[in-house]
């Protein structure tokens, strides 16, 4: 159903605006007013409110996994970290989701079956934090094309939500999942929401 209501929206879209539309290009990221580093620098704040700030963001995409809060430790600040659960991406029938960024991002997770999932480091450094932002994709690998007449005797993988633990969650381990690598129009989004949460926060 889901890709029988794709079919009509790209249908109904080519009659309004043309094929043209439909072209995928890559985001010109350079052009968009977005921060120019990942990670990105965040003044000094209690450690507690700069994890805050980060889970409240990440909560607005994905929903929160594991979670390692800053702690001092011999005079030492520890390193912070959250990951998430991998998510579905959003269509374009689904504007209220945030998960998949306007434009090609959207549109190829209308046309594929894609999920997306986050880590977000908050490292201590001389008067501040680095926070650094990974979104990682993954492509559906279906081992046969759906509403083939090749015999079914396969497991789907549609549900599999584990995702690998390690430094390096771009290579295959899930079986079903094919990796995309890294999301950067989302992480771009959510380190600049991040940076006016926390300014914000400090102005208060």
């Amino acid at each position: 159903m889901r890709r029988i209501g794709c079919f009509v929206i790209v249908i109904a879209l080519s009659a309004v605006t043309g094929c043209q539309w439909f072209r995928a290009r890559t985001p010109d990221y350079a052009s968009m007013n977005l921060p120019t580093n990942n990670p990105i620098f965040v003044p000094y704040v209690d450690r507690n409110v700069i994890m805050d700030q980060v889970s409240d963001e990440l909560d607005d995409y994905f929903r929160i996994k594991h979670e390692q809060r800053i702690r001092l430790a011999d005079n030492i600040l520890t390193e912070g970290w959250i990951k998430t659960y991998p998510q579905i991406g959003s269509s374009l029938i689904e504007p209220w989701r945030r998960d998949s960024t306007p434009g090609y991002e959207k549109l190829f997770s209308t046309l594929q079956t894609v999920r997306r999932f986050a880590k977000v480091r908050v490292i201590p450094v001389a008067n501040g934090y680095n926070v650094d932002v990974k979104v990682y994709k993954e492509l559906e690998d279906l081992p046969q094309p759906q509403n083939s007449n090749v015999s079914g005797n396969f497991l789907r993988h549609d549900n599999t939500l584990d995702f690998y633990e390690g430094e390096d969650p771009s290579q295959p381990v899930n079986p079903g999942w094919v990796p995309l690598g890294r999301d950067f129009s989302l992480e771009q989004r959510i380190a600049k929401n991040i940076f006016n949460r926390i300014q914000d926060c400090c102005e208060r």
